[in-house]
Parts: structure tokens; C-alpha cells; sequence
């Protein structure tokens, strides 16, 4: 009885829906308004012409009893008919196929200000989740309706909600958060300020406005913002790579408008690859990403450069203790700019600096005393970017990049024995090039493609130079191989009553290291309906290695390698219900030289437990066909060198990698929490010993945590951010079945910062501490020196209607702690039983003043 009840209870209900007062009050009124207001106050859905619909007027003055009885008398005398598809009122012409029409909306998101394309903006049409492309660019197809209700937000900027009808090529402008301009304010407390995590299992979208209020000298606030973020590795303070929850060198890839930035040595992380003035949105993808990329077995952060202003012309300058940086953005026309960017170091960065320097015997044990170093460095890179847009909203650009740095220290010294006198140098010149071609096109039907083409190089040049010399015939000891990680090295020794001193060469070595490559792609991003979106694309892949090893000006060395190889990817983007997103992928590719097709699976998904906390997860495969190879000398020093994996001795990488994570954001609170697991096969490591260099293969397991916890509140920021993770390794030399931790392992790593914002004073500060790598210099299954690392800066901002002014105070390393540089140390033979460990300090307590201004 109770369920005949309800039963009946739900169908006079539905009945009184359907049959529902409706009283419409309209004089000349057009047609398709009248639709959209019956729409809004009744929550009725319609498909039609929104253009064909606005010609006709209507007037009435009358009630209906239901919605068939009201369209009956609004049609009768148009030659429209209509019919009832579900819950949707189908409006077509009378003299048509009556076949359901799909709508189209294309358009371009863009900063309202500055004119610059926004991307990755998260679009909601119609209730339904999706985003722009890497040119602020978008498509979609409804079957239901014509009218599209449309809420677009972008980190540092304010939400915006609108109606429009379907068509293609709109423009929507969004509203910065931040205005530079005096006499324009504007406050909201709904803006994400500066990340954006839990959208996608494993991505972080990161602000850079944000960065450039970071303690810091400003060259490196793109890196500076990233090494605060969970997952990334700060502690150690490397120069020249990015280590990413585990990942080894090379593993993870830096893309910069398309081309790939291989990393410069940038000594103590001052300075990074990457102009801030250039760079505009920053995508980390720590792993787990679809099957759209490929070619790492780590993870991907790709930053998209400005396009520039096509109103005015706009200039940005910086000085600050290291460099020069001028940034100029000149309109041509009124759909295109030409950006001109360039940093120079202009005097010599370091001077007569000390560092601590252990001596140690066999047992890698011993006292510590003080050296003098004298360490010069020098840095310029220089960027230019064309772009526009034509009629249709294709994008095309040119992006160009050079950049050049110098680094190199000598140290004199007495050895352990005081017999003889020791001189060492190392010098590492970085010569790195960068381009990319791009062309974005919108078709009819809600299909967008992209054809770039990428072109980049890195060339490293290292010469090491050692020379001893024997007082009163005393032997220099060495007897050894030397030298900083170059596997080559000689013996000398003195012999005689002679009381004067000689200088012998001990090792003169040179090592050049160049790796290029040229990428073609397609890519296609095609929605099919309101809840369905294909990707789709090729792709060419050509590296180049040419490696040269000489000692003594003798050619030990000099090979040239190449592979080439296709790639196709197919990615399914399905929402299942408005919680349930479903991505599932495949990648092949085929290397040329190898004869045959490596397939990669993929699939992510994302739930929304409520509307504050959502689920995601993800899973795939991947290959990597170039590798940053170790090689290590008997005295156990590092350095590395791009190779070519073919298979016969560099073993091709694979990895297999599984995300799960769970996401907070309300009330400007963002809560993170991810748990992930990677197995990486294929690593190769050469080892120089006495009897000569044997290649190994070895494999690695990692596992860890990352947490992370923001507030944004009343213009100011907070975060904490922490990881917890294990990365052990075996290679072919270990013992079986032994795991050993990677020389990256670090088991904690805590980091907070805080952004206080006092209008026109602005505060800043942030703080990393890791619980310490490897010690390799001693005893490696115990941890080294623990880091720890707090930075304050202090500005005040000035704006006005043509200019902006700013200036300020940063201190790096507030309490002059003794950090030591990851993988940054130097075993030299001292005396005949003992060795002397160079280790490299991090930044030391560093006061820095800046000034920038912007017209």
C-alpha cells in the first residue's frame, strides 16, 4: 500500500509538472527571448536556431496549462514545428529534416588587460568540465541546446559567469586579481592565488605571478616556485635538473614553448633557464600523465612563454647583485607582438669565497680544515617570440632561445704529508639552443589541431686540470687515477736532491657532451558530444649524440650517435556521470633502429566525492629512448653524460608508475594528500676501475607521500608542503637481490612558506629542511648532513598609470646554515694513502637588493 502510494504520489507530480500554470506577458519580443525567459523561469531545455528564431516577434497576453499547449500558440502561424527528444523541446523548421542538430561553441580565453592568451583555463559549459589548451583556446558540441551557460576561472584571476549562444571563434577576457594600474582595485576572495592541485592525479598548476614575491634574486623565481611544491626536490639545492619524486638525471623533462631545455649548470640555483619576465604558466606533471606526452620516465613541467602585448608597447627591467634583465613587448599591427627578452651577468659573481674541505686516508675518515677557492661564473641568455592570430583565431608563433654560462674554480694546497704542493681546476662551459614553430587551427565541427615543430640542443664542455709539485725530491704521492669524476688520470713522482720546486702535470682531461633534437607533432582534440572528447596526433622524434673524451691532448674518445623514431598516441576523454570522469590512453612508438613498437597504456579518473572533495587516480607506462648515463671513477666520483638507448649496452628506459590521491578545496583552504609507487628498469652506469670501465644495468624502486596544505585569506598566502619517500636501486655490480639507496634518496622533506600582503609592503618567506642524502663521502648507508634553508624578503611597490616601480630586500640562507650541493663533490688524491673530499657549499647567508620597473 505504502508503494502504491509513492508510486502514485511521484506521478501526479510528474503530471503537474509536465502540465504545469504558465502565464506569458511579452509585446514584440523576440522569439528566442521569449524561449530563454520561459527557460529561466521554468527550467524547461530547448534546442534551437538562435539567430533563425530571433526574426520572429512575438506578442501574447495569456496563461497556458502546460508548455505543448504554450509553444501550440506561440508556433501556429510560424512555419516552425517542434517535438519533445527526452526532456528537451526540439524547435526546427517545418520545411527541415526534423534530425537533432548539434551546436558548436569555439572560442579563445584572454587576460582583459594585457591581451595574453590564458592557458589551461578550466571551462564549465552547460555543467559540463573541460579546459583550453596551451593557447587559451577551447571547442565543444551540445545536442540540447543552443545557448550555452558558460564559468571560466584561471589561477590569479577572478571567476567569470556568462550566457552565450553557439558559435564559433568568441573571445572570452578575464580579469586579473592583481591590477597595476593605481586608480583600478578590485577584491575578491575566490581567487586559488597560487596552485592549483587535485584536478588531475600527480599535475599542479602553479601561478608564476606568485613567484616574483618569493625571496630570491628574481632570475630564479620559476624554479624558486617550484622547489617549494611537494614531490619536488629542494634539499641539496642541484643546479642543473630537476628531480622529481625520485626520478634520476634526465628523467624528467623542462618544456619551454615546446622545445625541451636540457639544464645549464647555473651554480648555487641562482639562476635558472628560464626568464621569469617569459614565462606565463607553469604545468608540473609529476607523473602518471597521458598518453598526449611521452619520451620520460620522470616528469614533465611545461612552462608557455608570453605571446606579448598587441596594444602598446611595454617594457619590464631588473637589476639586482647578479644580473641585468630587459624585457620589451612591441605590437605589429593589431594581431600580432614581438617579444625581446635578455639577462646578463655583468660583473663577477663570486670572489675570493671560502670552503670547507675534508681530508680523509682510505677509510674516508679524517680532520677538516679550510681552502681558499676562487670561483668565477659568468651568464647571458637571450629570447625573442613572434606571435599572432588571423581572422579565423588560428595561432601561430616563433619562439627563439640562446643561453650561455661559464663556470670554473682552482684551489692551491699543501698535501696531508706537506711534502708536496698540490693545484687543481675545473672549468664547465654550457652552450644551450632553443626553438619552436607552431600552428593552432580551429575546424568546423568542433575539431582543433596543432602542428608544432621543436628544435634544442645542450653542449657541455669540462676541463679538468691537476699539477703537484715535489720539494727536495720528494715523491708527489698520487699514484692514482684523479680528477673530478673523469676516469682519467696518471702518476707522477719526483726523484733527486734538487731543493727547488717543479710543477707537474698531473691530469690535463677534456670531455664534451652535446645532445640535440628535432620533434614534429600533430596533435587533434575533437569533442564528439557534451560528454565525450577524442585526442589524437603524431609525431617524429630525432636525438643526436656526439660525446669526446681526450686526455693529455691525446683523443681517447669521439662517438656519434642518432635514433629516430614515430610516435602516435589515441586518448579517450569519457564523463560517465557529472562526478565520474573516466581518461583512458595508448602510446606507441616505434624507434627506427630497434624494429619495434613499444606500447604504453594509460588511464586516469577522477570522482567528486562532494563538492569540496574529489578523488583521483592514475596508471600507465612509460619509455624514455635518451639517458643522462652515470659514470663513476675509482675514486667514487659522479659525472654524467647524455647517451642513446639502443639496446645493446644503453638498455632502453621503462617505467611503470600508479597515483592515487585525494584533494580538499574550500573556503580558501586547498588540502592534497597523494600516494604514489614508480619501477623504473633500464638504467646504465659505467664504472672505471683499475683494470678498466664495465658497463651495468640496474633498476630502481620508489615510493612516497606528498601532502600539502595552502590558505588564502584577506590577500595573503600560506603553505606547508611535505613528502615522504624511499628510492633504492640495483645494479648488476651490487650483490643479488641487494637494494641500495639511490644517491637522490632523501626520506623527508618539510617546507613551508607564508606571502603577507601590507599594500604597498609586501613580506615573504619560506623554509626547506631534508633530512639528508646518502654520505657518500663516508658511509653511505647513513644519512648526510641534513639541510636546512630559510629565505625572508621585504618590497615595496609603487604603481601609477604609465609605470610601476618596486624594490626590496631578499636574505637567502637567514641563519648562514652549512648546506652542502646535491651530487656536488670532488675526491682528489692527496698523499699516497689518502684522498682530499672538495665538497661545494649551497648558498651562504646572502643579503640581496633588487629594483624592478615596468612602463
Amino acid at each position: 500500500m505504502k508503494t502504491f502510494v509513492l508510486l502514485l504520489c511521484l506521478l501526479l507530480s510528474g503530471i503537474f509538472a509536465y502540465s504545469q500554470q504558465l502565464d506569458l506577458q511579452y509585446r514584440e519580443t523576440a522569439l528566442n527571448e521569449v524561449l530563454l525567459d520561459l527557460r529561466d523561469r521554468y527550467d524547461f531545455q530547448f534546442s534551437f536556431d538562435d539567430a533563425r528564431l530571433s526574426s520572429y516577434k512575438i506578442t501574447v497576453h495569456q496563461s497556458f496549462s502546460g508548455l505543448p499547449q504554450a509553444l501550440d500558440y506561440l508556433l501556429k502561424d510560424l512555419p516552425l514545428a517542434y517535438e519533445k527528444s527526452g526532456d528537451v523541446f526540439l524547435i526546427y523548421s517545418s520545411q527541415q529534416d526534423r534530425s537533432i542538430k548539434a551546436f558548436h561553441i569555439s572560442g579563445v580565453v584572454q587576460d582583459a588587460t594585457t591581451g595574453e592568451t590564458l592557458p589551461y583555463t578550466h571551462i564549465y559549459l552547460n555543467g559540463k568540465g573541460m579546459s583550453t589548451d596551451h593557447n587559451g583556446t577551447f571547442s565543444f558540441r551540445s545536442l540540447s541546446d543552443s545557448i550555452f551557460q558558460v564559468r571560466l576561472t584561471y589561477l590569479g584571476f577572478f571567476p567569470q559567469d556568462t550566457t552565450v549562444a553557439a558559435a564559433d571563434n568568441q573571445v572570452f577576457k578575464l580579469n586579473p586579481s592583481l591590477f597595476k594600474l593605481k586608480e583600478i582595485r578590485v577584491e575578491g576572495l575566490s581567487v586559488v592565488r597560487s596552485e592549483q592541485i587535485g584536478q588531475e592525479a600527480g599535475e599542479i598548476r602553479l601561478n608564476h605571478q606568485v613567484a616574483g614575491s618569493l625571496p630570491g634574486y628574481g632570475d630564479n623565481s620559476v624554479f624558486n616556485l617550484l622547489r617549494l611544491q611537494p614531490g619536488i626536490l629542494a634539499a641539496g639545492e642541484q643546479s642543473n635538473d630537476l628531480i622529481i619524486r625520485g626520478s634520476y638525471a634526465g628523467q624528467s623533462q623542462v618544456l619551454f614553448d615546446g622545445f625541451t631545455l636540457f639544464g645549464m649548470k647555473n651554480f648555487n640555483d641562482n639562476i635558472s633557464a628560464v626568464n621569469p619576465f617569459m614565462a606565463k604558466d607553469i604545468r608540473v606533471m609529476k607523473g602518471g600523465f597521458s598518453a598526449e606526452y611521452g619520451g620520460r620516465v620522470g616528469g614533465i613541467v611545461q612552462i608557455t612563454g608570453v605571446n606579448g602585448s598587441t596594444e602598446d608597447l611595454q617594457l619590464q627591467l631588473s637589476v639586482n647583485n647578479m644580473t641585468m634583465n630587459g624585457w620589451l613587448s612591441l605590437p605589429l599591427g593589431t594581431k600580432n607582438s614581438l617579444v625581446v627578452a635578455m639577462r646578463q651577468t655583468y660583473y663577477e659573481l663570486y670572489d675570493k669565497n671560502q670552503l670547507t674541505l675534508g681530508t680523509s686516508g682510505n677509510s674516508g675518515r679524517g680532520s677538516s680544515i679550510d681552502r681558499y677557492v676562487y670561483p668565477d661564473y659568468n651568464f647571458r641568455d637571450f629570447n625573442v617570440k613572434f606571435s599572432g592570430r588571423t581572422g579565423d583565431a588560428d595561432f601561430y608563433s616563433l619562439s627563439l632561445f640562446t643561453g650561455r654560462d661559464r663556470y670554473v674554480y682552482g684551489l692551491e694546497y699543501e698535501t696531508q704529508s706537506q711534502r708536496n704542493q698540490l693545484s687543481y681546476e675545473d672549468e664547465e662551459q654550457n652552450q644551450q639552443y632553443g626553438a619552436s614553430a607552431r600552428y593552432s587551427k580551429a575546424w568546423n565541427g568542433g575539431l582543433r589541431s596543432e602542428l608544432t615543430a621543436a628544435y634544442s640542443s645542450l653542449e657541455t664542455q669540462v676541463t679538468n686540470l691537476r699539477e703537484s709539485a715535489g720539494q727536495n725530491g720528494g715523491s708527489d704521492g698520487s699514484g692514482g687515477s684523479g680528477g673530478n669524476g673523469n676516469g682519467q688520470g696518471g702518476s707522477t713522482s719526483s726523484s733527486g736532491s734538487s731543493s727547488s720546486t717543479s710543477w707537474i702535470t698531473d691530469t690535463d682531461d677534456y670531455n664534451q657532451n652535446k645532445i640535440d633534437e628535432f620533434r614534429l607533432e600533430l596533435q587533434n582534440h575533437l569533442s564528439l558530444s557534451p560528454v565525450h572528447r577524442l585526442g589524437f596526433g603524431m609525431g617524429v622524434v630525432q636525438n643526436d649524440i656526439h660525446f669526446q673524451e681526450d686526455s693529455f691532448a691525446v683523443n681517447l674518445a669521439h662517438e656519434k650517435y642518432s635514433l629516430s623514431r614515430l610516435n602516435a598516441y589515441l586518448e579517450d576523454h569519457l564523463s560517465i556521470t557529472q562526478k565520474l570522469r573516466l581518461t583512458a590512453g595508448v602510446r606507441a612508438d616505434l624507434p627506427f633502429d630497434l624494429n619495434r613498437v613499444d606500447i604504453q597504456p594509460r588511464i586516469s579518473a577522477g570522482y567528486e566525492l562532494t563538492d569540496a572533495w574529489k578523488l583521483s587516480a592514475s596508471w600507465g607506462t612509460y619509455r624514455q629512448y635518451i639517458s643522462h648515463t652515470s659514470v663513476v671513477d675509482p675514486l667514487g666520483n659522479f659525472r654524467y653524460l647524455w647517451t642513446i638507448c639502443n639496446d645493446d649496452d644503453i638498455p632502453v628506459l621503462w617505467s611503470q608508475q600508479s597515483i592515487l590521491g585525494l584533494s580538499w578545496h574550500k573556503n580558501g583552504y586547498l588540502f592534497s594528500i597523494e600516494a604514489y609507487r614508480k619501477h623504473t628498469k633500464g638504467l646504465s652506469r659505467f664504472v672505471e676501475t683499475q683494470e678498466g670501465t664495465g658497463l651495468f644495468q640496474g633498476d630502481a624502486k620508489t615510493s612516497g607521500l606528498d601532502l600539502f596544505l595552502k590558505k588564502d585569506w584577506k590577500g595573503h598566502s600560506f603553505w606547508l608542503a611535505y613528502t615522504l619517500s624511499e628510492t633504492k636501486e640495483h645494479f648488476s655490480y651490487f650483490d643479488p637481490e641487494v637494494y641500495l639507496r639511490a644517491l637522490h634518496d632523501q626520506r623527508h622533506e618539510l617546507k613551508a612558506a607564508a606571502l603577507i600582503n601590507f599594500k604597498p609592503i609586501y613580506f615573504s618567506a619560506n623554509y626547506v629542511f631534508g633530512s639528508g642524502f646518502p654520505d657518500l663521502l663516508d658511509d653511505p648507508s647513513v644519512d648526510g648532513r641534513d639541510y636546512h634553508r630559510l629565505d625572508v624578503a621585504l618590497s615595496y611597490r609603487v604603481t601609477r598609470q604609465r609605470y610601476g616601480l618596486e624594490f626590496g630586500v631578499s636574505v637567502l640562507n637567514v641563519f648562514n646554515y652549512e648546506n652542502l650541493k646535491y651530487d656536488n663533490f670532488v675526491r682528489i688524491p692527496d698523499d699516497q694513502d689518502a684522498t682530499l673530499n672538495v665538497s661545494a657549499e649551497a648558498v651562504p647567508f646572502t643579503p640581496v637588493m633588487f629594483l624592478k620597473l615596468a612602463f
